[in-house]
């Protein structure tokens, strides 16, 4: 689903496809969002406001690469954020892209954080062309 309109129909289908093979993972939520926070395709719950969620975790992510910049530590492979029993990880996905999953209680999480990474180069190799 190309959810802004903002890609060619064909690549919006391919972002769709590497997120939807997340769901395997115990991911229960997963979007690609542009860097400037337009959500480009998103495998969530219906009724889930989508417009308001990409540009906070677009946010998100560049205030944490921000920071690790200015601390000199280098480039954040990701961020992480515990919401209960769930974690949500923002990973980036090259300089135009980034995705965001949601990763449940009953995943395994380092193979759940393995195929978000996945996922990530996909996204990365997808928004190249």
């Amino acid at each position: 689903m190309n959810v802004e309109g903002a890609l060619p129909q064909e690549k919006a289908d391919r972002l769709k496809a590497a997120l939807s093979r997340l769901k395997g993972s115990g991911i229960e939520a997963s979007a690609a969002i542009s860097r400037d926070g337009t959500l480009l395709a998103a495998d969530v719950a219906p009724g889930e406001e989508r417009k308001i969620f990409a540009p906070m975790y677009a946010a998100m992510l560049g205030a944490a690469e921000e920071a690790s910049s200015e601390l000199r530590a280098g480039i954040p492979r990701r961020v992480v954020m515990e919401v209960g029993e769930k974690r949500l990880v923002a990973v980036g996905a090259g300089p135009k892209a980034l995705v965001v999953a949601l990763i449940g209680p009953k995943a395994a999480y380092r193979e759940a954080l393995a195929d978000v990474d996945r996922a990530a180069a996909e996204v990365k190799a997808i928004m190249a062309k």
